[in-house]
């Protein structure tokens, strides 16, 4: 949840908490209307209820849920407006000002959404010099005012390179990236006009290797943000026929239950989590749509398939499962040890079943290598037989089943030849993926699939990507240097105008600088900065891209190779010119080594200080530092207390010399 959400929310809950004894009155009625869509009638309640009570906080409660239903839901940004404008007029009366902030702060949202920056930027500019400089909210109104200036410079930016790209693979990300920038809340926060870009990107473009992703987002914008549902569940349904070989089609089967599920629509949502059991048996997500599955059949009161599912949930899933992925299954709020007990509560012991048997079973069916067979074995004695040495041995073979069923689906569909040359291609590089990550990490196999790709779909852009990966795999996993430069060259040479050509420049310059060909790592970096960046965004605001890397890496070889004058010089504009790198620090770290190889002490002070400024509360400023400055020698650790502990007595220790 971001800083606005949370902000959001802590507001929200204080205005229940000052109104408590109304809202538990009427709060659940309102919720019971607009959950059924009955959305007039519950504006109806709201503004009846508001006129008759001469209670400024009620008044508030109930302009505020006015507001809401209009953004959200019937989405009429000019009467979402007069509401939150009806909150702000009671400030005469009393109202606490947490009211009044959370009222600024949906006003400007509302402009955003409506597309207007400029009134959004004032509204924000308000909320700042209403609010005191040591509140929370301060600091949130200067966040989303950076968050929109950062947002329309982004969208020029990707404009720019739609027009001087077009009709290149690059052309198709950037506008793929202009969806991007108008669906997402905390840039430009216009989901309609969101939804039209990545229409339009799928009408120009429908075979891109973005085009799931596009009509994927289309859905979840409607499903979401825009609460759609009838939409939204048709619009799925178009990723799984349109796209039945990508990871959005999982997905899109992982809402469409979800859907079913939380309108109470069970028996609609078992086959759906069925569907996608079996044909994405790889699936990120898997341990919640057991769950799910679960609470499904228990609310249709189909205990033993319940109990079979939380069982498999509770033994194969949540023992490796990252707490982070609670909140996948509602429980984000619990620990591990929390969520065992609770839905151990739910299970009832099961019949005694013949677990030497089934272990044999499975073991048939692998060696007949009938994937699909030993995974269904596999679930079921984990889930019947928790306890067992031959439940322990089927859980070690579970990972790397699911990979091989997944495998052997994708191969099905192309021995069928049902698929189209795209999703051929798509399922072709999918299969090479599978084959190259955990648990699998079979590189032989997965290159040989990888060259079938490139062989069969040369033009595809799933060929470009086939390429770049198989100089992956030479590069940092079989330690052959001198194929994985042939395998990048090639997807220069043969995709030159691809995000998978600049990145294998980028790779190329990683090779030659570890092999110290200093003259060809700064020709292969100079190449990514030449093309146009793809950024990623990441928390406080930082951008990241190759380019900032490959920009970054052109002063590490000038130090590497003793320039400490060029390499001076390329990590001042990188300062200059980066401001939002998560690499600012380490390049001041590496600008205050060469200082202090200078002996000017005073100056690498100052440099110091102003990493050590950076890196202070600031987990990605400090991931950076620690990856990137660590190649200095004099920075090995790992730990951000260690790291800080460093820098002050690097400081102490240069002013008493």
């Amino acid at each position: 949840m971001g800083i606005s959400n949370r902000l959001t929310f802590l507001l929200h809950a204080l205005l229940i908490i000052l109104i408590s004894s109304f809202a538990h009155a009427h709060f659940e009625e309102v919720h019971v209307l607009v959950d059924a869509g009955r959305y007039a009638e519950a504006n109806d309640k709201l503004e009846a209820i508001a006129e008759s009570t001469k209670d400024v906080e009620v008044k508030s409660w109930c302009y505020y849920h006015i507001g809401e239903i209009y953004y959200n839901y019937t989405h009429q940004y000019t009467k979402a407006l007069k509401a939150y404008d009806k909150i702000l007029n009671l400030k005469k009366k009393g109202l606490p000002p947490e009211e009044l902030f959370l009222a600024i702060i949906k006003k400007g949202d509302v402009y955003s959404r409506m597309g207007n920056y400029q009134d959004a930027v004032q509204t924000y500019d308000r909320l700042i010099k209403l609010a005191p400089a040591s509140h929370f909210v301060h600091k949130t109104g200067l966040q989303k005012i950076r968050d929109i200036n950062t947002g329309l410079a982004n969208l020029r930016e990707q404009q720019r390179i739609a027009i001087q790209y077009k009709d290149t693979p690059l052309a198709i990300i950037a506008e793929f990236q202009i969806a991007e920038l108008y669906r997402n809340p905390s840039q430009l926060n216009q989901p309609e006009k969101a939804i039209a870009k990545y229409e339009a990107l799928l009408k120009s473009h429908p075979e891109a290797t973005v085009a799931p992703e596009a009509r994927w987002r289309i859905a979840n914008v409607r499903h979401t943000i825009l609460n759609q549902s009838a939409l939204a569940m048709a619009t799925y349904r178009k990723v799984v026929d349109d796209y039945p070989t990508s990871n959005f089609a999982a997905e899109a089967l992982f809402q469409m239950a979800n859907i079913h599920r939380t309108a109470g629509k069970y028996s609609l949502a078992i086959p759906v989590f069925e569907r996608l059991k079996q044909k994405y048996p790889d699936f990120w997500n898997m341990h919640a749509v057991l769950y799910w599955t679960g609470v499904c059949h228990e609310k249709n009161m189909n205990y033993p398939k319940a109990i079979a599912a939380f069982e498999t949930f509770l033994h194969a899933y949540l023992p490796q499962l990252d707490p982070g992925y609670l909140g996948q299954i509602s429980m984000h709020d619990k620990s591990i040890s929390e969520v065992k007990a609770e839905i151990g509560k739910k299970i009832e012991q099961l019949a005694k079943q013949m677990a030497e048997v089934e272990l044999e079973r499975l073991d048939t069916a692998r060696a007949n290598r009938d994937f699909s067979e030993a995974l269904n074995i596999a679930l079921n004695l984990i889930a019947t037989s928790p306890h067992t040495p031959q439940a322990e041995q089927a859980a070690e073979q579970l990972s790397t089943l699911q990979h091989l069923t997944a495998i052997e689906n994708l191969r099905e569909q192309l021995q069928n030849n049902t698929l189209a040359p795209t999703d051929a291609a798509r399922a072709r590089l999918q299969i090479g993926t599978i084959y190259e990550r955990k648990p699998l990490q079979d590189y032989a196999k997965a290159l040989k699939v990888y060259q079938e790709t490139s062989k069969h779909h040369p033009d595809s852009a799933y060929s470009a990507e086939a390429l770049y990966r198989s100089g992956f795999i030479y590069a940092e996993h079989l330690s052959a240097p001198g194929e994985a430069i042939e395998a990048y060259k090639h997807v220069i040479t043969s995709h030159p105008n691809t995000l998978q050509a600049m990145m294998a420049n980028f790779q190329l310059g990683e090779i030659y600088r570890k092999l110290h060909h200093y003259n060809e790592a700064l020709q292969a970096y100079e190449a990514t900065l030449r093309y146009p960046e793809r950024n990623r965004y990441l928390a406080g605001g930082y951008r990241d891209s190759f380019a900032d890397r490959a920009q970054f890496r052109i002063g590490r070889v000038y130090y590497d190779e003793n320039r400490s004058d060029e390499a001076r010089f390329v990590f001042e504009e990188f300062i200059q010119n980066r401001t939002q790198s998560p690499r600012l620090a380490a390049a001041y770290i590496y600008l205050a080594a060469i200082s202090e190889e200078r002996a000017e002490n005073k100056q690498a002070i100052e440099l110091y200080k102003k990493a050590e400024t950076l890196i202070k509360d600031d987990s990605v400023q400090m991931t950076m530092l620690i990856e990137e400055a660590n190649a200095l020698g004099t920075l090995q650790s790992t730990d951000p207390d260690a790291v800080m502990q460093y820098l002050t007595e690097k400081q102490k220790r240069l002013s008493t010399q």
